[in-house]
């Protein structure tokens, strides 16, 4: 492996202000951007993926890019600090980074994609992520609300058009609202989740009950979304629902 695909580093130097601009206006100029600047780079990837050599490559790139990555987490001492860069690098490999792979339109670019893939869930134990082209991105871009995932995402200062935000609409919408009692459900969940969200914003540490849901339901469900188990991820569906309309609307009459 040469020394251009040895220097990751300058890759995700703007992953953050990358994020930011993760929306349906802008990710589109920011990912030709992001080819552009880092053209070279993507130039001898590509390169890689049609010599005779690839099989090798592929594996050594992946576990070159995948322990670069593991050492940037080790260095942050911080859980919760660690915790959330973890979720921007699955956030910036599935939205920027593999996506940009793909576009070079090697025959092996996949491959690669599924590799780097398979190394990170192994690394990264319930951090999975996705291959994804830009073109089904930009695709699965939601209009509709989704009240409780964009309350729990502003808490936790994500953009309005997140990665999650926009995973967890992509499979409420193509999905689960085509399952059986899906429509159903989904309808239940939109009468009464405006009144959770003003409830847990009055209440006392709203962050703190934001932040719960974030790693009991919303994380959980991501995960199983990337891992393809979207059933499971709708049995955390229903349980969150559950657990929200008990403790936020549901009264203790009504519990008689």
């Amino acid at each position: 492996m040469n020394e251009t695909l040895k220097n990751v580093a300058p890759l995700f130097e703007d992953m953050e202000m990358q994020i930011r601009g993760f929306k349906k206006d802008t990710y589109g100029t920011l990912l030709e951007a992001y080819l552009e600047n880092h053209h070279d780079f993507f130039g001898e990837l590509n390169q890689m993926l049609i010599s005779e050599e690839e099989e090798g490559l592929i594996d050594e790139f992946a576990d070159y890019l995948v322990s670069y990555v593991e050492k940037i987490l080790e260095e942050e001492k911080s859980k919760v600090k660690r915790s959330n860069k973890q979720l921007n690098f699955n956030m910036f490999m599935a939205v920027y980074f593999m996506p940009a792979i793909l576009e070079g339109k090697q025959e092996k670019a996949h491959q690669l994609t599924d590799t780097i893939c398979e190394k990170w869930a192994y690394k990264f134990k319930g951090n999975n992520i996705k291959t994804t082209d830009a073109a089904s991105i930009q695709a699965g871009f939601k209009s509709k609300l989704c009240y409780v995932t964009t309350a729990v995402c502003r808490s936790l200062n994500k953009p309005e058009d997140c990665y999650e935000l926009n995973l967890l609409k992509d499979y409420r919408d193509n999905y689960l609202i085509l399952t059986e009692n899906g429509e159903e459900l989904v309808k239940k969940y939109y009468d009464i989740a405006p009144t959770i969200v003003k409830r847990i914003d009055k209440s006392d540490n709203p962050e703190e009950k934001y932040r719960y849901i974030w790693d009991r339901y919303l994380k959980v469900c991501i995960t199983y979304i990337q891992s393809g188990d979207k059933e499971r991820c709708g049995e955390e569906y229903i349980k969150m629902i559950e657990e929200l309309k008990n403790q936020y609307i549901v009264t203790a009459k009504d519990k008689k």
